[in-house]
């Protein structure tokens, strides 16, 4: 699941001291109620496995180490784990090449062939992105219309994991000396936001106490400070305070080409809910945004926000959940309370919006219509906004890899199930797209197809889903097939390229489908908020009418079905294999949530009850008790083999949900395997080549031993042949 803290806008040139001194002055809390302490966490039941929730005790480790052991053991001899390793790792590295030149986006050296890794004082760290600042040469005459104006004095903030973790340490880089910047800003490691203000100021959210851990209950900084170059911590002047209990708070700065500036403190109540306020000198004007709504771009003095729900501004238009609005900068600091809207774009009935970013002239849209991406550029034209779709390959995920407000054209990469990353370049005056890479495959494509077919749920609603396939695929209820969704969070399920799936999945005969549930953002807004707390039952119901529909269309049968899905994906799963054991004939579980009476109080569980619901709130807790894996494990059920994944290094979920789950499953005497990944954490930033490999491989040899073993093929005449695993 997502981090709830967005990554901020850049800012460029503010008067340094006299602005950092105002921003002191302003400091200001959001209301301050007695926060209530987290209840409802014990339960009736004792658990015996609480000791698996300390990542990195001893006793635990031991107990993981055992368990991989056997795990390894088990996946060697019975299925082609070290072939489909070694074809990982190759693949893996090919994709490396394919994606970069070895060197940070900021400019520098790193080390191999993996642009998210370089190493500082002998120490291994991972590229967690950067965060550059420059100012405009004075003595450079104006730019010629189409470049880039000069820029000087550029240094970036780049930020390094240990291990792949949210958190980072933040130093100061110079990308044409190809060196960190020697006596620069260094922010030791922390959860942590951090924004230029100028050349020798920043807006830092961190925890400030001397470990860098002094956070909200979620796990997030709320505490804003303004920290000069020169600085140590524990001088910064603080500028605001949020609760102990909010999800986050953090900076941001706005600039467009017009000299406007918006500086902008954004606290987060809920993981989803926020408050936006305007810093304006001395003072913090609370925008009367609605809840759910989010910050884009500033743009010809025009804030564009994104709004998570409908919203009626001050001129009494009601605005639909999943648009892009605007509001006038001057007007918001007269009257920030009262804002007046304009539309920027209204997505249509099926269609979510994902991203918008600023060119010169134009603003470019990303939005995913029917689960299919697309590109619409956004030109000003009497008084409001024309669109124009961009024509780019279908049943494609689309997503800008670069733009630049300085420029007309910007590159944006499309994929899809079967053909991997292309990047285009699009010229925004004509809305005309040219290919200028086409990725090189991992697999022959040629045999597939990507069909897009809809399962009905339990309550009517029609839930679409990918299918890939060999054009000639019989439909006699025996193909091996893979069954994958996440249903939550606002996110989407959206076609993706994978050699590893088409190189060790589909050429062996699988069939692998990708299911668009409620809980996701495939529909926008609504389509999330459908299975919210205790109606997350529906998302449930959604993925089971799929694996049906699959069924029912003669596709595969229950022994022949594997499912697989991580995170708020993994809680999925977990519910799944509780609920319907019959269903399945192989279940992989990965990074999950699984114990859901104690979510709140493992690793950053307390930032997703907006999304979860709480165990203090009794109908919610009710709720939550009734679908929760961990407890929901029925002594005299039978369930299929399950293979659980997980990373000790995990400070978003943490590894416990997945300890105490196979933990108690094995004590049940249910057959499972467990592995857990000493490299990365909640996923694969930063993991080199071979460990990038090392997962997949598992987990679909794991897949291929127990759901393509001896199989009839109908297509043959009915004759018996051998599965790929044999």
């Amino acid at each position: 699941m997502p981090s709830p803290t967005r990554f901020p806008i850049l800012a460029r040139v503010l008067p340094a001291l006299a602005l950092a001194l105002s921003l002191a002055a302003c400091a200001t809390n959001p209301p301050v109620d007695a926060a209530p302490p987290l209840s409802g966490l014990s339960s009736t039941y004792t658990d015996p496995y609480a000791w698996l929730e300390n990542a990195n005790a001893p006793d635990a480790l031991a107990w993981v180490a055992q368990q991989n052991a056997r795990t390894l053991a088990e996946l060697t001899r019975d299925a082609p784990l070290a072939d489909f390793t070694t074809t990982a790792t190759l693949l893996a590295q090919e994709a490396s090449e394919e994606g970069g030149s070895g060197a940070l986006p900021s400019g520098g050296a790193v080390d191999g062939k993996d642009p998210a890794v370089t190493t500082i004082d002998g120490v291994r760290h991972v590229y967690a992105g950067s965060n550059c600042f420059g100012t405009l040469d004075p003595d450079a005459p104006p730019p010629a219309p189409g470049a880039e104006p000069v820029v000087v004095g550029r240094t970036c903030l780049v930020s390094l994991s240990r291990t792949g973790e949210d958190a980072v340490e933040v130093r100061e880089y110079d990308p044409a000396a190809k060196a960190y910047v020697p006596g620069g800003f260094h922010l030791p490691y922390a959860k942590q936001t951090v924004v230029w203000l100028d050349h020798d100021t920043l807006l830092v959210a961190r925890g400030w106490d001397s470990s860098g851990t002094a956070m909200t209950r979620a796990g997030y900084p709320y505490v804003v400070k303004v920290l000069q170059r020169g600085q140590r911590l524990e001088e910064a002047h603080e500028i605001f305070r949020g609760l102990v209990t909010d999800t986050s708070v953090s900076p941001a700065v706005f600039r467009d080409r017009q000299g406007h500036r918006a500086i902008v403190l954004v606290r987060r109540p809920t993981y989803f809910t926020t408050e936006h306020y305007l810093v304006e000198g001395r003072r913090t004007l609370r925008l009367g945004l609605p809840p759910l709504a989010e910050l884009a771009v500033l743009a010809n003095g025009q804030l564009v926000v994104k709004l998570g729900q409908d919203w009626q501004a001050a001129t009494g238009r009601t605005f639909p959940g999943g648009s892009y609005v605007s509001v006038d900068l001057d007007a918001a600091r007269h009257e920030p309370a009262k804002l007046r809207a304009a539309p920027v774009y209204l997505p249509g009935p099926h269609e979510a919006v994902t991203n918008l970013v600023k060119a010169r002239s134009h603003l470019v849209v990303t939005s995913d219509e029917n689960v299919r991406g697309r590109l619409t550029i956004l030109t000003r034209a009497d008084g409001g906004w024309k669109a124009q779709r961009v024509d780019l390959p279908d049943m494609s995920a689309i997503s800008i890899k670069s733009s630049s407000e300085d420029k007309d054209k910007l590159t944006v990469s499309v994929a899809g199930f079967l053909t991997p990353q292309a990047l285009w370049s699009v010229d925004l005056d004509s809305a005309a797209a040219t290919l200028v890479k086409a990725g090189t495959p991992g697999f022959d494509a040629s045999p597939y197809t990507v069909d897009q077919w809809q399962a009905v749920s339990t309550d009517g609603t029609a839930i679409p889903y990918f299918i890939v396939h060999r054009k000639d695929m019989a439909l006699y209820g025996d193909n091996p097939t893979l069954l994958t969704a996440y249903g939550g969070f606002n996110l989407s399920r959206l076609p993706a390229y994978s050699a590893t799936i088409g190189k060790l999945w589909l050429d062996r005969g699988g069939v692998y489908v990708v299911a668009n549930i409620r809980g996701g953002g495939e529909f926008g807004p609504a389509w999330h908020e459908a299975a919210l707390k205790t109606h997350r039952q529906k998302s449930f119901d959604d993925f089971t009418a799929v694996a049906r529909d699959l069924i029912s269309r003669q596709v595969t049968r229950s022994a022949r079905l594997g499912i697989s899905g991580g995170s708020n994906g993994g809680l999925l799963m977990g519910v799944a294999l509780t609920q319907h054991p019959d269903l399945w004939g192989a279940v992989a579980i990965k990074v999950p949530l699984l114990d859901m009476l104690r979510y709140e109080a493992i690793a950053a569980g307390a930032s997703w009850v907006a999304e979860y619901g709480s165990v203090s709130v009794p109908e919610e807790r009710a709720f939550l008790a009734s679908i929760s894996p961990y407890q929901r494990l029925d002594p005299t059920r039978t369930y299929p083999e399950t293979l659980i994944m997980t990373a000790t290094h995990d400070d978003r979920v943490g590894p416990g949900h997945a300890r105490k789950f196979a933990a108690r499953m094995e004590a049940l005497g249910k057959p499972v395997l467990f592995y857990e990944s000493d490299e990365g954490g909640h996923g694969t930033r930063g993991l080199d080549d071979a460990a990038r490999a090392r997962g997949p491989a598992l987990e679909l040899a794991y897949f291929t031993s127990r759901l393509m073993g001896r199989r009839t093929d109908h297509a043959a005449g009915g004759q018996v042949v051998a599965g790929a695993a044999d």
